[in-house]
């Protein structure tokens, strides 16, 4: 049995340390847990395709594949902006919400991580309709911020939760992009979801937690303020819509890139794809370390792929390895 890839490199890596062994998306020491009803999954009552999450959002499953996540089809503030200051964030200090993660066994060669799901932009068009909130931010800005600030009080909370029980790392997915570029102006993003954001990632650094920041798409306009804010881990870097050597080039020694990897181009299995893409990508973005190599999309690659990215890893390990010695 293989050993575990040791923690501390990881942890290594996540801080831009220059020499740690390559971490790999496929077999880094991660524990991942979230609260309960976080995670749409978790509301689904058995053979319901509709139900309603924590915030009455409506979603529908239509796909009998576990790992393939439902869509929301119903906004509960959709229909009248004017009552979105009626909005009542879920209950934190309901015990359901962390019963389950009050015994999870942390295990400690893991790094324990957070999950804060469609966190603040995604979590605000989700009730609120994306095009109802895309007009709000050119037209009504007090009711915008006023709609973010009751979104994360309730994930600050949730952040002190997740420390209380021991949490070293956050997750923070929110997604940003569109293949042709941000579902927004970058302005917007600084005026409305930046400020919480940073709110958010203070909660975290000043507990010496890491930040790692999930948003698909292209993101490429929002790497300085992804620096200034204190992201360290940046995820998935989909390279079919980014500038990988521009944001390589910025980041360098200040965020770790994860991912970069197109899944797309794996799903076939054929195994000197895979090897070849592994190898370009550490050599163009993991040189000087800072760079958790793998898939932009984990779902369905085939086993030999998997297998021919973590011999090519493996590799570039045996090489930093035998430098040490």
């Amino acid at each position: 049995m293989a050993e575990i890839f040791p923690k501390e490199e990881l942890v290594a890596t996540m801080r831009c340390r220059k020499g740690a062994l390559l971490p790999c998306k496929l077999d880094w020491p991660i524990q991942k847990f979230c609260y309960w009803g976080g995670r749409p999954v978790d509301t689904r009552p058995p053979g319901a395709p509709i139900w309603r999450d924590l915030w009455g959002v409506g979603w529908q499953k239509e796909s009998a594949d576990p790992t393939m996540l439902p869509f929301p089809i119903e906004h509960p503030f959709e229909s009248d902006a004017g009552r979105w200051e009626q909005l009542v964030p879920p209950d934190t200090g309901d015990p359901s919400l962390f019963a389950d993660l009050v015994n999870v066994r942390h295990l400690s060669n893991r790094l324990l991580i957070g999950e804060h799901t469609f966190a603040l932009y995604q979590r605000a068009w989700l009730l609120a309709g994306m095009q109802n909130l895309l007009t709000a931010m050119a037209e009504a800005p007090q009711r915008v911020d006023d709609l973010f600030a009751r979104i994360v009080d309730f994930e600050i909370d949730i952040a002190h939760n997740y420390l209380s029980l021991g949490v070293e790392a956050v997750w923070i997915d929110d997604d940003y992009g569109m293949n042709s570029g941000l579902g927004f102006t970058p302005e917007m993003w600084r005026r409305y979801v930046r400020p919480p954001l940073q709110k958010l990632i203070n909660i975290y650094h000043d507990a010496d937690a890491l930040v790692i920041l999930h948003s698909c798409g292209n993101i490429t306009q929002l790497i300085d303020d992804f620096l200034e804010i204190g992201v360290e881990v940046l995820d998935p870097l989909q390279p079919s819509c980014n500038r990988l050597d521009l944001i390589r080039k910025r980041t360098a020694g200040r965020i770790c890139m994860c991912g970069a990897i197109d899944g797309t181009s794996l799903r076939n299995g054929d195994s000197a794809k895979a090897t070849s893409l592994t190898d370009e990508r550490i050599l163009t973005l993991g040189r000087e370390g800072g760079y958790i190599v793998g898939p932009d999309d984990p779902w369905g690659i085939p086993l030999t792929a998997q297998e021919a990215m973590l011999t090519a890893v493996e590799h570039y390990r045996d090489s930093a390895r035998r430098e040490r010695t």
